[in-house]
């Protein structure tokens, strides 16, 4: 091969290595911005981004790729069991508001013995390109904040079936088949469930030809002969699915039940209440419960 052969080739192989590095996600944090050390149990050090209301964050993503914000509340000795606080995330010409609830780590303290908050996240979806963020506090009770950043997505909800017998529900919308489960008015669908998880119960009120407009029901979850959790939901017909193979019934809107489940085995028994319908379809969900430290 030709000396100039192999100039050439050289050239294109570095190339194509600058784009491919380019283009892999990236976090990049702008100006000088306050930092901290937090340790955690076991000695685990973790650098986090100090802001303030005056004191913003500002830094830059290279995607597509999802970017996970950790934060932790300075916590000072007068401030209550459990703290609300809000951070402004701003893209561009976008802003959202975050609201976070979090309490005192009794395993995490920052590098001047200082308290901190129990982490508490969200997610941002950066699209393609370079996209510049800026994220201040709005308000809370402490003047801090820490945050850091970590490129990984959501953990994802896995779907777990009840405990036979019961009737299947065949929603379909936009050619794809979701399953639900019948549970009638007063009478309970049961299921399974090991924890830690988190579980999802999504729910969708069965209309029959004498119901009309929106329509109230209370869910309500119980466990041994105790409710656990109950809430209620006002919904109305869905304009975008029907049921398959229950053509007596229009689906509702969806709405969704959340149970943190603790360690252990559980038989968890739902009941559909305080309602005109006859009753509902539930679909089931669980991923692992986050541990907060």
């Amino acid at each position: 091969m030709k000396v100039a052969q192999i100039k050439v080739l050289s050239l294109l192989l570095l190339l194509m290595t600058t784009i491919l590095v380019a283009q892999e996600p990236k976090i990049e944090v702008k100006k000088i911005t306050p930092r901290t050390v937090i340790s955690v149990i076991k000695r685990v050090e973790q650098e986090y981004y100090l802001l303030t209301k005056n004191q913003p964050v500002e830094f830059s993503v290279t995607g597509p790729t999802t970017v996970r914000v950790f934060t932790r509340l300075l916590w000072h000795d007068d401030m209550q069991d459990k703290q609300n606080y809000k951070l402004i995330v701003k893209y561009g010409e976008e802003e959202k508001i975050v609201s976070l609830e979090s309490e005192v780590s009794k395993s995490a303290w920052g590098n001047k013995k200082q308290y901190y908050g129990k982490w508490r996240s969200f997610y941002l979806d950066v699209p393609k390109g370079t996209a510049d963020y800026q994220i201040r506090l709005l308000e809370a009770k402490s003047d801090t904040v820490a945050i850091r950043f970590s490129l990984e997505k959501p953990k994802e909800y896995k779907k777990k079936a009840p405990e036979p017998p019961y009737t299947e529900l065949q929603f379909v919308e936009k050619e794809k088949i979701t399953s639900y489960y019948e549970v009638k008015l007063n009478k309970p669908i049961k299921i399974k469930v090991e924890g830690p998880v988190r579980l999802k119960a999504t729910c969708r009120l069965n209309y029959d030809y004498t119901l009309e407009g929106k329509q109230n029901f209370t869910v309500s979850a119980v466990v041994s002969n105790k409710e656990w959790q109950s809430k209620t939901f006002r919904v109305s017909k869905s304009e975008t699915g029907i049921y398959k193979n229950a053509q007596q019934y229009l689906p509702s809107t969806p709405v969704n039940f959340y149970l943190n489940i603790p360690p252990g085995n559980y038989l968890i028994e739902f009941y559909l209440k305080n309602t005109l319908a006859q009753s509902a379809g539930i679909s089931f969900y669980t991923k692992p419960l986050e541990d907060y430290e």
